[in-house]
């Protein structure tokens, strides 16, 4: 294996998508459960349908709790299906898979250890001679930009520094497929997007053993920026919904006609997955799902729709500087509370949004009152409120939303059921005994 340390990619020529070649790994007709606290099934994902081919670059694209990270760890082994098989090089795959290693996105590092001595720890189990451990493990350093970091500890690296020792770990194995899971989420933009390079630049280089990369993430222009095909997952169960090829040549310009062009059809795919402009029946007998963001972004969301009247779902993620999946959910908690509709790609605020705005404070708070209480989770709540005498313990409600909403986070909607139901004066909480109760008015001793 030869690492050299050569020009970035953003500086070298104009390169064209290489066609992919011979196939590396596949999954075929994958189904996963798991099982919930009562013991009953979980479909995680459904008949998924994904290979990794040389000179390919696949993102999985889609929001959380689509099953992207339960399909990059049955590709590498560390899963097994519930249903569908595994092929590596055209033959079942038994155990782990010897063509893979994974990039984490919370680093993943022994604090004790040095850097040396964490990119090491990938070959300990090959039991190789200290000295071919070493070389191996200093030339990986050198083509991540880690030389002269050798001996430091993970605590006096950066976030960026981190993740170079995680990608390093991954490729001193020598592997032909790396899996990187939101490999640059945790990074602050201008040094994820160093990496974004930075990677690039490996797997483009020939200069490491790499023949392709599947990555997961749920940040649209990331893909587009670093995939020769991208794949959009639906969740609840996870499956694909549609798959992009990506012809772009390296570098891509994010303000290219043609880049805009593939972002476009993907957002109005997800929008309009997240955010039908349809009429849903309306039945008493399923809770909807709360988007978890807190009431002040929906109020702030507000306050920007009353002076645009219309904007673009993209354009408006910009505008207040959020990912797009994040402006989804505070664009869906708008529309679940009637103050706003989504025609198309288009946000707009609602009458009663617009009369909302306009409101004094208390006003407001007695409106969005109004609007809770129509919601089937808090109709729920205000039940199993009055059936305790008026208060109910945290923890019996966590349970609770796990058994009725198990591919949500219970423990999150419950914070924003609790966020939005104080700022309604509708329940309080007390967090010293952790306790949800009705908001009666009247001063608790």
């Amino acid at each position: 294996m030869a690492f050299t340390t050569q020009t970035p990619i953003t500086e070298v020529q104009v390169q064209s998508v290489t066609a992919a070649g011979k196939e590396l790994v596949e999954l075929r007709d994958i189904s996963m459960s798991f099982s919930t606290p009562g013991g009953k099934p979980l479909p995680v994902l459904e008949h998924i349908n994904v290979s990794v081919a040389e000179n390919e670059f696949v993102c999985l694209l889609g929001s959380s709790g689509c099953g992207k990270s339960t399909i990059l760890r049955i590709l590498t082994g560390l899963l097994q299906p519930t249903l569908g098989s595994v092929s590596v090089e055209g033959k079942p795959m038994k155990g782990f898979n010897p063509l893979t290693s994974i990039v984490f996105q919370s680093f993943a590092l022994l604090p004790w250890l040095t850097v040396e001595e964490n990119v090491a720890l990938g070959l300990e189990a090959l039991k190789m001679p200290r000295e071919q451990v070493k070389e191996k493990v200093l030339r990986v350093i050198d083509a991540v930009g880690l030389e002269g970091f050798e001996e430091a500890y993970p605590k006096e690296l950066s976030g960026g520094m981190k993740q170079r020792v995680g990608i390093a770990r991954a490729l001193v194995v020598e592997p032909k497929v790396l899996c990187m899971d939101e490999p640059f989420s945790a990074l602050d933009a201008l040094t994820a997007e160093n990496l974004r390079d930075e990677v690039l630049h490996l797997f483009h280089s020939h200069d490491t053993t790499l023949k392709g990369v599947i990555m997961v993430t749920h940040l649209i222009d990331e893909a587009v920026q670093m995939a020769s095909r991208i794949i959009v997952l639906d969740a609840h169960p996870g499956r694909i919904k549609a798959e992009f090829a990506n012809p772009l040549p390296y570098p891509r310009n994010p303000r290219s006609p043609e880049f805009q062009e593939i972002s476009n059809r993907i957002y109005s795919l997800i929008t309009n997955t997240v955010l039908p402009f349809v009429e849903e029946p309306k039945t008493s007998a399923r809770a909807e799902i709360i988007p978890t963001v807190n009431i002040g972004e929906v109020i702030g969301l507000l306050h920007m729709l009353s002076e645009y009247q219309s904007i673009d779902i993209g354009e408006l993620s910009e505008n207040i500087s959020h990912p797009f999946h994040k402006t989804l959910q505070i664009v869906k908690a708008a529309e679940l509370l009637e103050f706003a509709q989504t025609p198309g790609q288009n946000v707009i605020i609602t009458p009663l949004g617009t009369q909302f705005v306009n409101a004094e404070i208390n006003d407001q708070k007695l409106l969005l009152n109004k609007q809770i209480r129509k919601l089937k989770n808090f109709q729920l709540l205000l039940e199993t409120l009055a059936n305790n005498k008026g208060e109910v313990p945290r923890e019996v409600l966590i349970e609770d939303y796990t058994s009725r909403m198990p591919y949500e986070d219970s423990e999150a909607v419950l914070d924003t059921i609790i966020d939005w139901g104080r700022y309604a004066e509708l329940i309080g909480y007390n967090s010293k005994e952790e306790v949800i109760y009705l908001d009666t008015g009247e001063e608790r001793d």
